[in-house]
């Protein structure tokens, strides 16, 4: 089933699919498990309208396993932007008026300044305008793509959050696939995986080889005192991190201060009160 907030064109969708119905954006939270919602024409919406969608998207998509689309002109002072983490995926056209859509999408992920123009380079110059050619923002990996054919049938890499950084790590991109598939099993039905996957996604990048371990998905550190090898779970470290109010142990409290001196996670995914900067 497919609901449409919008009736003019709900009358079109209908042309392509049989089973569709429009739906008032107020009757979001009755919407039918495993149905698709498309919610058009978002070009304004209150701080109610706001945590209606952040609702659906956070909860309901989860918990009734349904799938849900919005459309907008621009994701900025829309109230859209606040809530972008929520999204597996944000999708632009080629149209060269969306390059400062990008710019206010990669800032807000805080992508390297560098990699930002090097990315808005290449989606002028893949894109130019063309129809049918569609640029999106991987929200979970952190990964900029490009499809040249409908329904991403076909999808090429532009890149990956911290890429350059990444060749100095030594974990080689195999190893990295089979840790985001360990991780993405573990966190799988935890309310918060889409934005523990990007925190993962940013610390496979800048740990060492040596210091992770992947059966366990924990760093290997070296007690002072004893001599010891201490393991410390990197999936405790990002809950943690993500969790305003959870108490930070001793052992995540030191692979924070660590991670701190080889990487920058973005201050928007630091949730915890007692590790956000001063």
């Amino acid at each position: 089933m497919i609901n449409v907030t919008d009736a003019k064109d709900c009358k079109r969708y209908k042309k392509t699919f049989s089973n569709v119905h429009n739906i008032k954006f107020e009757e979001l939270e009755s919407a039918k498990k495993n149905s698709c919602i498309v919610v058009e024409d978002i070009i304004q919406m209150t701080k109610k309208d706001e945590g209606t969608l952040r609702q659906a998207i956070n909860y309901q998509m989860h918990h009734k396993s349904q799938k849900i689309i919005c459309a907008t002109h621009s994701i900025f002072k829309t109230n859209l932007f606040s809530i972008l983490l929520f999204f597996h995926f944000i999708i632009v056209t080629s149209a060269s008026a969306n390059v400062p859509t990008l710019r206010n999408l990669f800032r807000y992920f805080k992508i390297d300044p560098i990699q930002e123009s090097e990315w808005i380079e290449k989606f002028k110059k893949l894109g130019n305008g063309q129809q049918g050619v569609y640029f999106y923002f991987n929200c979970s990996n952190m990964t900029f793509h490009v499809s040249h054919e409908m329904l991403f049938k076909k999808t090429e890499l532009i890149g990956t959050l911290g890429e350059v950084a990444s060749t100095s790590t030594g974990i080689d991109e195999s190893r990295m696939t089979n840790l985001h598939k360990h991780f993405s099993q573990i966190v799988s039905h935890h309310p918060m995986k889409n934005e523990a996957t990007s925190v993962f996604t940013i610390l496979i990048r800048c740990l060492k080889e040596e210091v992770m371990r992947d059966k366990d998905l924990t760093v290997i550190f070296m007690d002072k005192k004893t001599g010891c090898r201490k393991l410390i779970s990197v999936v405790d470290y990002i809950f943690t991190l993500l969790s305003e109010k959870s108490i930070v142990s001793p052992s995540i409290g030191a692979l924070h201060n660590f991670i701190k001196t080889i990487c920058h996670i973005p201050k928007t995914l630091v949730r915890n009160k007692y590790m956000r900067e001063n």
